[in-house]
C-alpha cells in the first residue's frame, strides 16, 4: 500500500472515531462532567456538556438531569432528556457522592467504564456534602475540581479505583482550598483526612508530588516537591525546593513541626489500615514472599 492511502486510511479512521456513525462531532451532545449523587433514597445524576450554541465568548455550558432508583437508572433517564447522540469521547471529570464508601466506588466506576469507556485522563473526585443546584453550580464545580488537580498537581484516574483487591484512594472535594482524601476499603466505613495528612495520603498513593498546605494550628505554610522512595516498610519523604512560611510573629522550628506533624499523619494513615493504600504490604510480599506480614512502616523526612 502506498504512503498515500494509508495517510488516507489514517484520516478516515480519526475522522470516524471523532464523528462516529456518519455524525459529526458538532451536531452531538459533548459530555465533560459526569456527576453523583444520592437524595432521599435515590441517585441524582448530572451531565455537565459543552454548550456549542453559546457563542464564541469563552466557554459555555449546559446540564441534563434525572433521578433514579439505580445510577444506571438515573444516568439513563438523564440521557433520554437530551435531544441529540451523546458523545463521551472528550470526558475528563467523574464525581462521586458524598461519604461513598468502597462499593459506591467499584459500583459507579464500573458503570463509567461500561457506558462511556472514558479516556484515562478521566479524573475522579468525591463530592462534598454541600447543597448543590446541578444548574446552577455544575460548572463552577467542574471548573473548581480541574483548577484544584492542576494547582496542587492531583490527579486520581478512573483506573485507580480498580488498581486494588481491597480498597482504592480518592481526592475529595473541598468548597474553600486544598482537597480531602478518601481512604475507601472494602468491606470497612470510608475514612477522610484532610489539610498535610490529606496531601500526604495522595503523595503515598503516587496521585500528586507536592505539598502545598498549612500546619502548626495554621501558623505555617509549606509549599515543596515531593517525591517518595521505598525500602521494604521504610518510606523516605524526599522534600525538594521546600519552603516554609511563618504566618505568625512568632520565630519557630517551622521544619521541625511540619517533620513531627508529618509524623503523626503517617503513623494514623498507616495505623490498622483496612487496606494496603500506599502498597507496602505488596512490595514487602515482593521481597520476602507472599503472606508474610510486613513490620511497622517507618517515615524518614528528608530535605533536600
Amino acid at each position: 500500500m502506498s504512503v498515500q492511502k494509508v495517510k488516507a486510511c489514517l484520516i478516515l479512521c480519526v475522522a470516524v472515531l471523532l464523528c462516529g456513525c456518519g455524525q459529526v462531532l458538532s451536531e452531538r451532545e459533548i459530555v465533560r462532567a459526569v456527576f453523583f449523587a444520592q437524595q432521599q433514597g435515590q441517585y441524582s445524576v448530572c451531565l455537565l456538556l459543552a454548550d456549542q450554541n453559546g457563542g464564541e465568548d469563552g466557554v459555555h455550558y449546559k446540564t441534563a438531569s434525572a433521578r433514579g432508583a439505580t445510577p444506571a437508572q438515573a444516568l439513563h433517564r438523564t440521557e433520554d432528556t437530551l435531544p441529540g447522540q451523546l458523545y463521551y469521547g472528550l470526558l475528563d471529570l467523574a464525581a462521586l457522592p458524598p461519604d461513598s464508601d468502597w462499593q459506591t466506588a467499584q459500583t459507579l466506576g464500573t458503570l463509567l467504564y461500561d457506558k462511556a469507556q472514558p479516556a484515562p485522563e478521566l479524573s475522579v473526585f468525591v463530592l462534598d456534602d454541600a447543597a448543590y443546584s446541578w444548574a446552577q453550580d455544575a460548572a463552577n464545580l467542574y471548573e473548581d475540581m480541574k483548577a484544584v488537580e492542576q494547582e496542587y498537581a492531583l490527579h486520581c484516574g478512573l483506573q485507580q479505583l480498580f488498581t486494588q483487591a481491597d480498597g482504592c484512594a480518592v481526592p475529595g472535594y473541598r468548597i474553600d482550598s486544598g482537597y480531602d482524601f478518601y481512604l475507601l476499603a472494602k468491606d470497612a466505613p470510608a475514612r477522610r483526612v484532610s489539610g498535610l495528612p490529606a496531601q500526604l495520603a495522595a503523595v503515598l498513593c503516587g496521585q500528586a508530588d507536592n505539598f502545598f498546605s498549612a500546619y502548626h494550628d495554621g501558623q505555617a505554610l509549606c509549599k515543596s516537591e515531593v517525591n517518595v522512595t521505598v525500602e521494604d516498610t521504610a518510606v523516605q519523604l524526599h522534600l525538594r525546593d521546600c519552603t516554609l512560611q511563618s504566618l505568625a510573629d512568632a520565630d519557630d522550628d517551622l521544619q521541625g513541626f511540619l517533620c513531627a506533624e508529618l509524623q503523626h499523619a503517617f503513623a494514623a494513615l498507616t495505623n490498622d489500615a483496612k487496606a494496603d493504600f500506599f502498597h507496602l504490604q505488596f512490595w514487602h510480599e515482593n521481597l520476602y514472599g507472599v503472606g508474610r506480614e510486613a513490620p511497622a512502616p517507618t517515615l524518614v523526612v528528608v530535605f533536600e
